[in-house]
């Protein structure tokens, strides 16, 4: 069955299931912070420890997932994905067992490998499972989930007062194991999208790996999203200390405005997936859509606005920064070659991480010297960055569409 006879009760299932665990990885991401901080005083861990055990985890996922891309295509996506839930599942249990900073970083490490499968699977499994017609709306679901799975986080806190350190690992381990069992029994609903691979090839000739990874487009989705990446972990990390000095509110309010953007984003996922779903030009959406964020920033950055106008401003902002994202993921579906998927999403998404990785140093050295209102000045610049990348995406990947539209 080709994915655009795909009935609607089947896109449901596969679509509803791959954004289920798209919200595992990004609950277990921050689930694994936390259990650290849980555990910190009794494992003799300083706070820098932890900071550097999160970091080892987003290098080691960052560094894996090209690896885990190759995984994708030369195993399946299904078993890959299987795989990553269990291992990022077991992963946070044994956190609960270790004793040593050695073992804590040795379990990073495991984690980090589990969560480098996420993205190369899970676009894979969608680019062939499910209707073309509907992959705007699949990509926006996936981009919720793992929103949704960063708000499940914090119920670390509570399994640890209800049933302790070694209780709250084990029962938070629960979903990856059990999502990882659900996976592995859909081999009916999550189509195989190596059969593309074998098609291509067939009509096409193989691509060799520097002819895909050295592709413009493709180089230039990867620089997207380490500047996306860059900018998303700046605003979430240190956007209430900044607020509560450039506005003179409260941490309460100041964390307050940042819960309206990231629900300001995520409604604007929502409705994203609509427009992409209806549009041909991706990449209008997305430009306008950055520069949109970028311009509803500018007056936070410039302190030209009032507390009480901040919350709206934010949604705002959050909402057209969000309308973008699957736009985004249809930009490099687009610039991805048939059969590829794995190997693509796995490189270009590695660019999250590294960002992830290199921002934060970046941002806490501006708000050290005491320079909030920079970071939000960097968020415009890297928004209209941004910008301009989609549309250099656009342009290297017309010849391909054109192809691909006349076979």
């Amino acid at each position: 069955m080709s994915a655009a006879s795909v009935p609607l009760n089947r896109d449901v299932r596969v679509i509803s299931l791959i954004g289920v665990a798209h919200g595992a990885s990004h609950y277990y991401q921050l689930a694994f912070a936390t259990m650290l901080l849980i555990v910190r005083q009794e494992a003799g861990l300083e706070f820098a420890d932890v900071g550097l055990l999160a970091g080892i985890f987003y290098g080691v996922s960052g560094l894996s997932q090209t690896a885990a891309g190759f995984a994708v295509d030369r195993f399946g996506a299904r078993p890959i994905l299987a795989g990553g839930l269990a291992t990022i599942g077991l992963a946070l249990a044994l956190v609960s067992m270790a004793h040593s900073f050695a073992a804590f970083a040795a379990i990073a490490v495991m984690a980090g490998l589990g969560n480098s499968v996420f993205h190369p699977a899970d676009f894979a499994l969608l680019n062939a499972s499910v209707n073309p017609g509907r992959l705007g709306r699949a990509f926006s679901i996936h981009g919720v989930g793992g929103s949704l799975g960063w708000a499940a986080a914090p119920v670390m806190y509570f399994l640890d007062s209800l049933f302790g350190q070694t209780g709250a690992a084990l029962i938070g381990a629960i979903p990856g194991l059990l999502l990882a069992v659900l996976v592995w029994l859909h081999q009916g609903v999550l189509v195989d999208h190596r059969v593309k691979t074998r098609s291509a090839a067939a009509k096409h000739g193989e691509t060799s790996v520097t002819q895909l990874f050295f592709q413009p487009a493709i180089l230039l989705c990867l620089v997207y999203f380490a500047l996306l990446a860059a900018n998303t972990v700046g605003i979430q990390q240190f956007a209430v200390p900044a607020w509560a000095g450039m506005f003179g509110i409260s941490e309460n309010y100041a964390a307050l405005c940042l819960i309206v953007f990231i629900v300001g984003s995520a409604g604007g996922v929502l409705v994203g997936g609509i427009f992409a779903d209806r549009v041909r030009r991706h990449d209008r959406v997305a430009t306008l859509g950055l520069l949109a964020a970028g311009a509803l920033t500018v007056p936070i950055a410039a302190q030209a606005v009032s507390p009480s106008f901040l919350l709206p401003l934010l949604a705002l902002a959050g909402a057209a920064g969000g309308i973008t994202n699957p736009s985004r993921d249809m930009i490099v579906r687009s610039a991805t070659p048939p059969g590829a998927s794995g190997k693509v999403f796995g490189f270009v998404y590695s660019g999250l991480d590294a960002g992830s990785f290199l921002a934060p140093p970046v941002f806490g050295f501006l708000m050290s010297a005491g320079m909030p209102s920079v970071i939000f000045w960097v968020a415009v610049v890297l928004y209209v960055i941004n910008a301009a990348l989609v549309l250099a995406i656009r342009q290297s990947t017309i010849p391909t569409v054109a192809t691909a539209a006349a076979e």
